[in-house]
């Protein structure tokens, strides 16, 4: 699992689980141990249906029942300019297609009331909603009149999304692997090592999605997949490589990253690094 995360609410992202048209799906921790989804939201699919403020709008719907359909919403939240929605259950592909469609779509809300949606029956409107994350979105309806001129209002006030000033996405030029800390050959035949991907950067913020190869057994390679938040001219990657080895010869953990987006013209989308071993 990576060490990265939203910052300021707890989580700690995980590795991809889905990747649909709008965007990507990946499992995640909460503060509380919980499992939860999480959908970093394609910006250019947000700006064709409408922008932020009409997918915040119809996030409040889906919360306060209005749009039957959606799995159960957590939170939406902005970051550095990216769209996250955080669910209380990593989705099954059809069920994170039909939230994302609704959530995207043009279908109308419903009216407010005890609405059944497919994950049970919404319990009756003026409720809270606490869901042990930092942002709280508080369903209160006037009745059927409002209901247009409260969704429009609360919007903004009803989905806490973290303003922050406007960084350009990340632009990865070049990778560097090696290990973190010097070893001897002859220390590292049953111990964990520190493997590192220092990135170079635009300085720019944004979401990597990478993948490191790592030998395995009878001559097999393991793949480690996970996703960083990074920021900054050099952010670095880390992963834990737990060693068992015989003999002598030399290993290698190569980092690769796995979404193109990311890297500058030209630049590499992975580096290797290697460890020699001298081991009993």
């Amino acid at each position: 699992m990576s060490e990265g995360g939203l910052p300021g609410m707890g989580l700690k992202l995980g590795p991809e689980v889905l990747r649909v048209p709008d965007g990507v799906w990946y499992s995640a921790t909460g503060a509380d141990g919980r499992t939860l989804g999480v959908l970093r939201f394609d910006p250019a699919r947000v700006k064709a249906a409408g922008g932020v403020p009409r997918l915040v709008e119809r996030t409040v719907a889906a919360r306060g029942g209005l749009l039957p359909g959606t799995l159960p919403v957590l939170d939406l939240v902005e970051d550095a300019g990216l769209i996250w929605l955080i669910t209380p259950v990593v989705p099954e592909s059809a069920d994170a297609a039909r939230t994302v469609a609704l959530l995207l779509g043009t279908a109308p809300v419903s009216a407010p009331g005890g609405i059944v949606n497919g994950h049970g029956t919404q319990e009756p409107a003026k409720k809270d909603l606490k869901d042990g994350l930092p942002s709280r979105i508080i369903r209160t309806f006037v009745g059927l009149v409002l209901v247009g001129a409260v969704l429009g209002a609360a919007a903004f006030a009803a989905v806490k999304l973290k303003e922050k000033k406007t960084t350009a996405p990340v632009q990865i030029s070049s990778i560097s692997v090696h290990n973190f800390a010097p070893v001897q050959p002859s220390g590292i035949c049953d111990t964990s090592v520190d493997m590192v991907a220092e990135l170079t950067t635009n300085g720019g913020t944004g979401v990597v999605d990478y993948e490191w190869d790592i030998p395995a057994k009878n001559h097999t390679t393991q793949a480690v997949a996970g996703a960083e938040t990074v920021s900054g001219k050099s952010p670095k990657v880390h992963l834990a490589w737990q060693l068992k080895l015989a003999g002598s010869g030399t290993v290698t953990a190569t980092f690769r990253i796995t979404d193109p987006g990311v890297l500058a013209a030209g630049a590499d989308a992975a580096s290797a690094g290697d460890l020699k071993y001298q081991c009993p």
